[in-house]
Parts: C-alpha cells; structure tokens; sequence
C-alpha cells in the first residue's frame, strides 16, 4: 500500500504561460512496480495542450473541477465533472479549458509509462493556487 498526501504530490510544469500543471500521484518513478500511474492535471481558463500520443499509456480521464474539450482530429468532447474519457494508447488528442474557472483532472494511465515521461518535467515553479490532491 503507497499513501499521498493532500499536497504532497510533485508538481510538473513545462513552466510556460497557458500550460497545465501535473502533480504526480503514483507512477513516475521508473523502479514503481505500478501497472498503472496516476496523475492530477490543472489547466487554466484558455489553456492547454496540443494534439499528443501518451507514451505508450491508456488514460482515463475524470474531471473533478471545471471541463475540458478533448478534440481528436475534427471531433470533439467536452468532458465534465461526473464524466469520464478513455483515451487509447495510439489516439492523438488535443485538450483545451473553455471555461472560465481552472479545470481540474484526475488521469490514470496504464502501463505508467505516461506519467513517467510527465514526471521528468521540471518541478513547477510557484504558483497562486498549489495543484492539490482532494
């Protein structure tokens, strides 16, 4: 049994304006003998990530504040709190906050390998409001 505390997770950041912050759960130490990492992704009103393949990982996706649009080509979802998204391993996405308030993710992933590649990220720089576990 591995335990986290409330605010006690790493945080990730490319530490560049409009980009998400990722506190790493479970998963980002390569040694973990995981199947599978998890991860809370922060992403400010008007930011997120251009379309990416998630190292070899599925993620599921679960909003616990805020939502997201998840675009895959010229599709799109908006996922919500009390909504939940599978993303396959080889599927390119997109995400994006259109709301006005920070939205906020709860992803796993199996096998980890996507938080581990997260987790090499630099540490991020202090902010307003701390990505925490809830």
């Amino acid at each position: 049994m591995r335990f986290i505390g409330h605010g006690t997770a790493p945080v990730h950041s490319p530490n560049m304006p409009g980009t998400p912050r990722v506190s790493v759960l479970f998963g980002g130490d390569g040694d973990e003998p995981a199947d599978v990492g998890m991860v809370i992704v922060e992403v400010p009103p008007g930011a997120g990530m251009p379309p990416h393949r998630h190292h070899g990982s599925d993620v599921i996706l679960v909003p616990i504040r805020g939502a997201v649009r998840v675009t895959k080509d010229e599709d799109g979802v908006d996922v919500r709190v009390g909504d939940a998204l599978l993303i396959d391993k080889d599927e390119a996405v997109g995400l994006t906050n259109t709301g006005d308030e920070v939205a906020e993710l709860i992803v796993a992933a199996g096998p980890p390998a996507f938080v581990t590649t997260v987790s090499r990220w630099p540490l991020a720089e202090v902010a307003a409001e701390p990505v925490t576990p809830r």
